[in-house]
């Protein structure tokens, strides 16, 4: 890894507004609330990482460090957890050693195996980092980005050699490379390729019944994919399904994590009584 460099990420200084204002608040025990960070772990071709031998480091500036595993969630979408205990800041001495304080600094590391990564890229909305009993999304992507899109350079240059040649510079997130429709971020987060118009991930009906619709997409190795349904676009419901593939008696589970690549049909489970044609159906990957 030849990026190496330290995130000047902060615990926020609200963690101590409350308890200031609140009698009841000020005779609690010196722990606040705990403060909760998750989220997903790509590697340098964007593949979510989950490996037996992987952790996830966090590491103040003052040396305290707390550690968790990289690995499947109940939550499709994440492949890490950490969990942060707080120190109220009303006693003079932490009531645990791993405890953090507000504006204490951090950054976060990734192991596999005996080697160390610093994230490039660290995405996620901010608002809440620090506060207690809340929680904060980050992303992280372990690589090289030499030109800083958040794209990582071995992505780019693969994408580069497809398309004929060029510099990092000339492939940017937003822009459609293969012209599919679909950025080259959306590309790299998918799995697919953003050299193929005909290769992005879609959802298409391609069969089934008024009552039970049967839905196509593309499923590629180490994603995890999810179905929402909706009746006015507006407002969209994780729907579980059944793989009909598996055989009679498949059951319905609410996402699936490929384990290689190949065209995916999957069957919505939907209410009784409402036919399919009411429904429009959207898939998540992860």
């Amino acid at each position: 890894m030849k990026n190496s460099f330290r995130l000047p990420v902060w615990l926020s200084s609200a963690a101590l507004a409350g308890l200031f204002l609140s009698p009841a608040s000020l005779r609690a025990f010196p722990p606040s609330p705990p403060h909760v960070i998750y989220g997903m772990v790509r590697n340098e071709m964007g593949q979510p990482i989950a490996l037996a031998n992987s952790q996830i480091i966090l590491t103040t500036t003052n040396g305290v460090q707390i550690t968790g595993s990289l690995a499947t969630n109940p939550d499709p979408s994440v492949n890490y957890r950490l969990t942060i205990p707080l120190d109220a800041g009303i006693s003079a001495d932490l009531y645990k050693p791993t405890a953090l304080r507000p504006l204490v600094g951090f950054r976060i590391q990734v192991k596999i195996g005996q080697t160390v990564y610093l994230p490039m890229q660290m995405t996620g909305n901010f608002l809440n980092l620090g506060k207690p009993a809340q929680s904060t999304r980050l992303d992280l992507t372990l690589g090289e980005d030499s030109d800083g899109d958040g794209l990582p350079d071995a992505w780019e240059r693969l994408l580069l050699s497809m398309l004929g040649g060029g510099t990092l510079a000339d492939i940017r997130p937003g822009d459609d490379s293969d012209g599919d429709g679909i950025s080259n971020l959306d590309e790299y987060l998918a799995g697919t390729y953003a050299f193929d118009p005909t290769d992005g991930f879609r959802l298409a009906l391609v069969g089934g019944t008024t009552a039970a619709p049967l839905l196509e997409f593309l499923a590629i190795t180490g994603r995890t994919y999810t179905l929402q349904s909706s009746t006015n676009l507006t407002t969209w419901t994780p729907v579980q399904f059944r793989i009909p593939a598996v055989g009679a008696g498949a059951p319905l589970q609410p996402s699936y994590r490929a384990t290689d690549v190949r065209l995916l049909q999957v069957e919505p489970a939907l209410p009784p009584g409402v036919p399919a044609t009411s429904y429009f159906f959207k898939a998540q990957v992860n």
